[in-house]
């Protein structure tokens, strides 16, 4: 947590200074100032958010779309075919491979 705070300021610091230097004719002071601090304290904001996204983004890859198609097919596949419709089949195959053997 102090590392995220810590490093959360250093970009704080970043925009104020690039602020800061891009104001340059530095005509107004304390409006220049007050203006950089803002920017800063809006950037030390947005780094939370942008760590969050990040972080939720590698904590929940997205599932790869073919395992999903392998996995509801073989839901369907379960679902479908009884152990009882499997024994038919395989009883008709049998009984195939038998009838052109017979009749050589």
């Amino acid at each position: 947590m102090v590392g995220t705070i810590l490093s959360n300021f250093w970009i704080a610091l970043i925009a104020f200074s690039v602020y800061f230097l891009y104001s340059f004719p530095f005509i107004e002071g304390m409006g220049i100032i007050l203006k950089a601090c803002i920017v800063a304290f809006v950037f030390f904001l947005l780094t939370f958010l942008a760590r969050a996204i990040i972080s939720y983004i590698i904590s929940n890859p997205p599932e790869e779309i073919e395992d999903v198609l392998v996995e509801k097919d073989a839901e369907i596949l379960k679902s479908e075919i009884s152990p009882e419709d499997y024994a038919e089949l395989v009883k008709t195959m049998l009984k195939e491979d038998e009838q052109p053997n017979s009749q050589t």
